[in-house]
């Protein structure tokens, strides 16, 4: 007979739990009653963190200019002829955001993109369908199939709005559509980066702190670190250590449960830090925790885009193109540091970053984070009226 040790139980407890309120807040964000009612596909509660905020930050800046219902469809569930029709009683489909163009989460042999909807299913889709701040998240050696190929332009020409999260994202895509289709495909910044103007004063001023948050992630670890995993994390970690000597407090944030994965290597190079895990948090407690934080060193795009949305300096770990094409469409590439380059000093050009702009240059690196914002807030309002004709 197996053996049921109280830990087990503990961690069972803790899934129903979770999944109990994170039931209740779909319902929630549903606003079941108010009309008319947009249908959005999402993750809106998934255990990654950087979803769960995304996810929020649509409706929220949609609900900014109509107050809607929303048919939550969960883009991991199968579609079937039941969702259809729940789709075709609201007055338009919104997609996003997120990095949904990624062929290995959500796997499936029916779109070859994470929802896992066919081509005749989305002809029988009768309401507007918008593409919104979604992401072309491939990885490096990842290939874009025939099926996933195919399945895109289906959905572009169905689509009234395409709009992407980044111009890398907008160029990758247009690529593989015909001419006919590219110029539909439009820049619209992933909503997480406009936080503070979607939200106003349900969120308190940014608070002055000495804490720097850093985050690793660690889901396809091959693809992202290849052989030099333990390198690059032990230099990440001397990197934490030389902040901590300079007076600031280490705080290690986790959006995924494997994010923890850093923590040996800050136990190894002697840093002293806190952990704070956000995996199953709503999206206040997670503005509350960045808007305590001086800087956020970041390898998850959401562990950069949520805290630029509050106005929090960021320094982004490389190892996706995302992102390093999220500070290209803010001219911020100075905030990027590669962590696969040939010539390695990860540690020296962690440190040497983290000096000029939040140190040396603190005031102007905030006043080019307003004003960034105020540029992607006029970016989307432009788009809005777009949006705005459709439905």
């Amino acid at each position: 007979m197996r053996k049921i040790t109280p830990r087990k139980i503990y961690n069972k407890i803790k899934r129903m739990t979770i999944k109990a309120c994170g039931k209740v807040y779909v319902q929630k964000e549903s606003y079941t009653g108010v009309s008319p009612r947009l249908s959005h596909v999402t993750y809106p509660y998934v255990g990654n963190v950087g979803d769960t905020v995304l996810s929020q930050c649509v409706r929220r800046y949609f609900n900014k200019y109509m107050r809607t219902g929303w048919n939550i469809i969960l883009i991991n569930k199968p579609v079937t002829e039941k969702t259809i029709q729940r789709i075709n009683k609201s007055n338009a489909l919104i997609i996003g955001g997120g990095g949904l163009f990624l062929p290995d989460t959500n796997e499936n042999r029916i779109s070859g993109w994470q929802w896992s909807i066919c081509k005749e299913q989305l002809q029988n889709i009768t309401v507007p369908v918008l593409l919104y701040s979604v992401g072309y998240n491939y990885f490096k050696g990842q290939e874009p199939s025939e099926l996933f190929i195919d399945n895109l332009v289906a959905l572009c020409e169905k689509a009234r709005f395409i709009g992407l999260r980044n111009m890398g994202s907008v160029n990758a895509v247009k690529n593989l559509l015909p001419e006919e289709l590219k110029e539909k495909v439009v820049y619209q910044p992933c909503t997480t980066t406009l936080i503070r103007r979607i939200y106003g004063n349900e969120i308190k001023p940014k608070k002055i702190s000495n804490k720097v948050a850093i985050n690793m992630a660690f889901d396809r670890s091959e693809r992202r670190f290849g052989d030099k995993k333990r390198t690059i994390c032990t230099e990440v970690a001397r990197a934490a250590k030389d902040i901590e000597n300079k007076g600031y407090e280490i705080v290690i944030v986790l959006h995924a449960t494997s994010d923890n994965e850093i923590v040996p290597y800050m136990d190894s190079e002697g840093v002293h830090y806190s952990v704070c895990d956000l995996t199953h948090a709503f999206p206040m407690k997670v503005y509350e925790f960045y808007n305590a934080m001086h800087c956020v060193i970041g390898m998850r795009g959401h562990a950069q885009m949520i805290p630029f949305g509050l106005n929090c300096g960021i320094l982004s770990l490389g190892t996706h193109d995302k992102m390093k094409w999220f500070l290209e469409d803010i001219e911020a590439t100075d905030w990027y540091i590669s962590l696969t380059d040939p010539d390695g000093k990860i540690t020296e050009r962690i440190v040497a970053a983290f000096e000029i702009t939040q140190i040396q240059e603190a005031e102007r690196t905030r006043l080019r984070l307003m004003e960034t914002q105020n540029r992607l807030w006029e970016i989307s309002k432009v788009n809005w009226s777009k949006i705005q004709m459709i439905i």
